[in-house]
């Protein structure tokens, strides 16, 4: 299977999945891993066991929380994890254990500190965002012995500002400089936002990687529940310990 590498290094692998083949109509099509969005357990289990076989680690290496939209953060400190329900953020200090988390549009926000050896994946849509799950999430890290000035931070595919357009009562949640009133509804820059929370948290801003692309201008690449209903698969952008 081909993955999309957004950093590596000796000490960490950063990456997120694409759907690789798959039929245009099939809005399960390709590689997911995600358990909880309809698709069926046959085919969860086999896009599981290609990403394991890709990362060479086991099936129990392979976290995959069930996201619910809450700011719970959740360490991984040993194996297997026996609860990962209503939970958008996974912290971990073990080595050859893969984070990550499981979007189709909003913020995979990856998180690692290499001095200290903590890493965390973060799933940021508009609701967490605006509630602090980034912050809970870098909160946790530097619990944990991490330092925000030394973390480095990588937002995987999610939908651009062009493509987020919402509500009032959406955009009533964000400060101005993240709103564009242009068109007939608002839009939202959610990953800027999102980068902004980061900065505010003492990351430094060039340690900051942005997107390299937007799920829904990209559906043969990125599941997309903009694009294909919520009914449809999820990318999983994630981190490991190499």
């Amino acid at each position: 299977m081909k993955l999309d590498i957004i950093y590596k290094d000796n000490k960490i692998l950063v990456f997120n999945t694409r759907r690789n083949d798959h039929q245009p109509e099939d809005s399960y099509g390709g590689i997911n891993i995600c358990h909880y969005v309809g698709d069926s357990p046959e085919h969860v289990a086999w896009s599981r066991q290609q990403l394991c076989s890709e990362l060479g680690i086991k099936a129990d290496a392979l976290i995959v929380p069930r996201q619910t939209h809450s700011i719970n953060v959740k360490v991984i400190d040993h194996l297997p994890v026996e609860d990962l329900e209503n939970i958008d953020a996974v912290v971990t200090r073990l080595q050859s254990v893969a984070i990550g988390v499981s979007t189709a549009d909003c913020v995979p926000v990856l998180l690692a500190d290499e001095k200290a050896g903590v890493i965390a994946a973060s799933h940021a849509g508009w609701r967490g965002a605006v509630g602090g799950i980034v912050q809970h999430t870098v909160a946790t890290m530097t619990d944990l012995g991490a330092s925000p000035a030394d973390m480095k931070a990588w937002l995987g595919p999610c939908i651009c500002q062009s493509c987020f357009e919402v509500g009032e009562e959406v955009a009533n949640q964000f400060p101005e400089e993240f709103i564009d009133r242009s068109g007939a509804k608002p839009h939202v820059d959610l990953p800027a936002y999102v980068i902004s929370t980061l900065t505010q948290c003492g990351l430094q801003r060039t340690n900051i990687t942005p997107p390299q692309g937007c799920t829904r201008c990209n559906p043969d690449t990125y599941f997309s529940a903009r694009r294909l209903g919520i009914a449809s698969g999820r990318i999983f952008s994630a981190l490991i310990h190499v």
